[in-house]
């Protein structure tokens, strides 16, 4: 053989050595929670290769944070690098949230991303570069960044129910539907919702590669909202009890958030599976995490269908506080057997933590509660004191940093107060204490001491089946109310 030839054939094994090699390096997992089975797997890895996304290290391990929110200012990164510019050299910012001396790469960035008009004028020049990045705003930053052309796309039939030709992002938004970069969700594009990390890598990866784009459907010149058929008003209503609750497209916290309620906001719920609410958010479909809202009936009976756990206290091996004959753990099981009946007269479905004189450990309880998917949780329990002067009703709820700390706080002065005004107890009051089987329940929950075992008076009640029945409506009465505001 010659030496041209051998050349030329270790020329050709070269090639082809590190085609399989790149190959492979393209196809390997760069990031601990972007498995090569996820749907975002190539296009994230395509991104990596060329620079334009990093990741994070904590504890040693690479992750992307699929789920977490893009900002605007990673948003301005990605595209800038994606569509081939590099990052001005800034010694003064045109927005005072941006300083270029302590973030000098954002700051180039975001100049660069302005200068070529990527999103909106920023007339109090705060570009807000923490702030999670919409979907509408993403069509503009997209579609500009690729230069796809607008002109071409807006006589097309908008392919969203919730985009008309005069939104204001119509243009950018038809632009990248019929250039397969995105389809929206369930016939909406959702364009105030926030986008994932995920999301905008898919999006820009199509924006650079043909390859990752999607198959254009054909789009109705007609309405293409007049063939959806909006999910009617039901009979319970949701009531948001935190700030900023995500709407989802699915039951499952990683799928698109399609919207946001806040604190009192009211939704028409449908049905309830698990931990999720199936809703009827804006005239279509959505799914919230059960636990963020106060669920209401509208008729009839208002904790009908409720999933409210009941907690004994103690029980077993574990009598709690005793004097004499009487032990706390038979008072406070009388007391919730009451409350069970009359809740589940009324509809509910009740679960208790132990029915006989059995012993659940305090996370027995908690992981019991979780297991019901319980939408409430009270624990019932005696008080005792050194003093026995000491007396009267009082109801605890955490210390804890909790969404639904109103909710429990709501909850614990109802059924107080209703304790304190039917069985004549002595007021010592709602207060905050981290007791464990409430600390860790998110969703409302209390614990009650009925009253001392310590005192005379109070344990003439407590021990009496007459009172027993008493304190057991009230406690009922109190869930009742709690349900009925």
């Amino acid at each position: 053989m010659s030496l041209k030839k051998t050349s030329i054939l270790f020329s050709f094994l070269a090639i082809a050595i590190f085609a399989i090699f790149s190959s492979e390096a393209y196809a390997s997992q760069r990031f601990a929670d972007v498995p090569s089975t996820h749907e975002a797997f190539h296009q994230i890895n395509y991104l990596e290769d060329r620079g334009i996304i990093e990741g994070y290290s904590e504890n040693g391990t690479r992750v992307f944070k699929l789920y977490q929110h893009v900002t605007r200012g990673q948003a301005a990164k990605m595209v800038v690098l994606g569509a081939g510019y590099k990052p001005l050299k800034v010694t003064q910012s045109s927005f005072i949230d941006i300083d270029p001396k302590t973030e000098p790469e954002l700051s180039g960035y975001v100049e660069r991303a302005m200068s070529l008009g990527l999103f909106n004028e920023v007339p109090d020049k705060r570009f807000k570069p923490h702030t999670p990045l919409t979907r509408g705003e993403m069509s503009k930053v997209v579609a500009t960044a690729f230069k796809l052309d607008l002109e071409e796309y807006a006589s097309y039939p908008s392919p969203f129910c919730d985009i008309t030709s005069d939104h204001p992002y119509f243009k950018y938004i038809n632009a990248l539907y019929y250039n397969g970069i995105s389809q929206g969700s369930k016939g909406k594009f959702n364009p105030d919702s926030y986008l994932t990390r995920m999301q905008f890598s898919l999006f820009v990866a199509r924006a650079m590669d043909k390859q990752f784009r999607l198959t254009v459907k054909p789009v109705n010149a007609q309405n293409p909202c007049q063939h959806q058929t909006a999910p009617e008003k039901t009979d319970t209503i949701g009531r948001a009890t935190v700030n900023n609750l995500n709407v989802r497209s699915e039951a499952n916290d990683r799928s698109e958030i399609i919207g946001k309620l806040n604190r009192g906001d009211e939704i028409y719920v449908i049905s309830i599976d698990g931990w999720w609410a199936k809703v009827n958010y804006q005239g279509s479909i959505g799914y919230v995490h059960k636990t963020y809202l106060k669920l209401l009936s509208q008729s009839g009976s208002k904790v009908k269908n409720r999933i409210i756990v009941l907690d004994p206290g103690h029980g077993g091996k574990d009598p709690g506080t005793v004097k004499g004959k009487y032990a706390e753990k038979r008072i406070a099981l009388a007391v919730a057997n009451v409350v069970k009946r009359k809740l589940e007269n009324d509809g509910a479905i009740v679960y208790m933590t132990r029915e006989g004189d059995t012993y659940p450990t305090l996370q027995d309880r908690v992981d019991f509660a979780h297991k019901h998917y319980a939408e409430m949780f009270v624990s019932i329990h005696v008080n005792s004191a050194s003093s026995s002067s000491a007396k009267g009703t009082e109801t605890y709820y955490s210390i804890s940093a909790n969404d639904n700390e109103l909710e429990d706080r709501a909850l614990a002065t109802n059924i107080n107060n209703e304790i304190v005004k039917q069985a004549n107890m002595q007021n010592r009051g709602v207060k905050r204490a981290d007791y464990y089987v409430i600390r860790h329940s998110v969703f409302p929950s209390v614990l009650v001491e009925l009253g001392f075992i310590t005192n005379n008076e109070d344990l003439s009640k407590l021990v009496n089946s007459n009172y027993q029945q008493v304190f057991g409506n009230a406690i009922y009465q109190g869930i009742v109310h709690y349900y009925s505001n």
